[in-house]
This record gives structure tokens, C-alpha cells and sequence, in this order.
């Protein structure tokens, strides 16, 4: 037994019938997701982290700012902000 808010249990409701399961199925499938780290977080993470990677390996982002930062540095600074905490 899980204690949920009235709105996401419609929500709950809604996506198990439209996808044809139940809603503890549901739930099921995601608390085994967050357990074995197979997340949202992780792929939203891995995909920053790629376009951190691609960035610094651009060669028109190398050029340099006064500030002495390049724009990839800059670029690699607001996306490592994004990254999701706990992974």
C-alpha cells in the first residue's frame, strides 16, 4: 500500500488503463527502475554529459572570452548546472 495525492492517483489511473496494466504494475516498474538506478535522472544526465563532451570537443567553441573562459567552458558551465542531483 502506497499513500498518494487525489491528483496522482487519477494521473496513476489514467496512464495504467490507457496502457493497459495495472496501477500497481505501475508502480511496481517504477520503484524497480529507481532501484537498479534505470531512471529518468540517469539518461537526462548521460545525455548533458555527452553534449558537455561534444562541446569541448568543438573546435569553434575553444575560442576565448575576455574573461579567459572559452564558450565551450561557458556552454559546460550552465550544463553541468542542469545535471540532476543523486546520480
Amino acid at each position: 500500500m502506497i499513500y498518494i495525492t487525489p491528483e496522482d492517483k487519477e494521473s496513476l489511473s489514467k496512464y495504467a488503463q490507457q496502457s493497459k496494466m495495472t496501477a500497481s504494475q505501475v508502480i511496481r516498474e517504477g520503484l524497480r527502475m529507481r532501484l537498479q538506478g534505470n531512471d529518468f535522472n540517469t539518461g537526462f544526465n548521460e545525455g548533458l554529459n555527452e553534449a558537455i563532451k561534444i562541446a569541448k570537443e568543438t573546435e569553434g567553441a575553444k575560442m576565448m572570452f575576455p574573461s579567459g573562459k572559452s564558450f565551450a567552458d561557458l556552454v559546460c558551465e550552465n550544463l553541468k548546472a542542469a545535471l540532476r542531483n543523486g546520480q
